[in-house]
């Protein structure tokens, strides 16, 4: 066969002419299969759940529906309509998804699974475990080791850094997304503290389910032991107990047992290791009052209770 230019170049043009319409309705496919519109193949009650990243493994309900293809979809149908919960499980570290409630229609719909990027804060400390809050007091996590990281979304933090019996550290920390965000922390030992309460300061163990009890709240700025004792006025102990607190609040519920009405000294005294702190507040018995509170909630609990036996046994004698 003899070939000549214009066989070659009406072959040229074919093979281009070829090549846009391929390439042309592959675009047009994957337009139709990512864009906001439903394909419209699927059938009724069905969703394309959409996560924009390939073989994600998709839960409705509790329950692997499967994993999205290439294109990061995945079509489900369902029985019917109604109101179901989505979410998808990224294999990188550094993407996580929400959950989704979505509603089940006849007309097929798009549901957007959208990921939130996160990153490394990795935190180097003189002393753990650390933790680490927003602002609002919100615990985003502990740190238990030396370049131990916590994920945390991207984005811009005022953190809060704590340590039981060290100051706090305020920092801001920009956290940027797939990356290790390092940042180093030097604690500085807190004084040593200690805060004596009582609440209520009268109380009357009498039965009456009023104040029938106190709380002996002791705070501590670090961890100690040490001892509380409860002194009447002429200094006989009627409640003594030895103690090992927390850096925080600690608290000690008394009830007065053996003890008659009557002022008295609570006194807690703590070592933290090196110093010893004591500190005392009053408490009062006082069981003249009787409020008559037990009785009043049990007639009522009593009169319901009735009134609920009979409804049951006037539905069950008339059926």
């Amino acid at each position: 066969m003899k070939v000549n230019g214009r066989t070659i170049v009406l072959f040229i043009l074919s093979i281009l002419t070829i090549g846009t319409l391929a390439f042309s309705e592959v675009s047009f496919q994957i337009i139709i299969n990512i864009g906001n519109a439903v394909p419209k193949d699927l059938p009724e009650y069905s969703v394309l759940l959409y996560a924009g990243e390939s073989h994600v493994p998709i839960f409705i309900d509790g329950q692997y529906a499967g994993e999205t293809n290439v294109f990061g979809q995945l079509a489900v149908t369902f029985t019917g309509g109604g109101q179901h919960i989505a979410w998808a499980k990224s294999s990188d570290w550094y993407r996580s998804y929400e959950q989704v409630i979505f509603f089940v229609e006849k007309e097929p719909k798009i549901v957007y699974l959208t990921p939130t990027l996160r990153g490394k804060l990795t935190i180097f400390s003189n002393k753990y475990p650390v933790y680490v809050y927003l602002k609002d007091s919100v615990l985003l996590g502990t740190v238990e080791k030396d370049s131990e990281p916590l994920i945390v979304p991207q984005g811009n933090y005022d953190l809060i850094f704590w340590v039981p019996g060290y100051e706090n550290i305020k920092k801001n920390a920009n956290i940027q997304s797939k990356q290790e965000n390092p940042i180093w922390l030097e604690f500085v030992e807190s004084p040593f503290n200690v805060e004596l309460r009582i609440v209520p300061e009268t109380f009357s163990p009498n039965g009456d389910w009023t104040d029938d009890t106190t709380i002996i709240k002791i705070y501590s700025s670090k961890e100690a032991t040490g001892t509380i004792q409860i002194k009447d006025f002429s200094g006989k102990i009627v409640y003594n107990e030895a103690i090992h607190v927390k850096p925080g609040l600690t608290e000690i519920t008394w009830n007065g047992s053996g003890a008659s009405d009557g002022t008295y000294t609570a006194s807690v005294s703590l070592y933290d290791g090196i110093e010893t702190i004591t500190k005392e507040a009053k408490v009062t018995i006082d069981t003249s009052k009787y409020t008559y509170e037990k009785e009043i909630i049990l007639s009522i609990t009593g009169a319901f209770l009735a009134l609920l036996g009979y409804l049951i046994y006037q539905d069950v004698t008339s059926n």
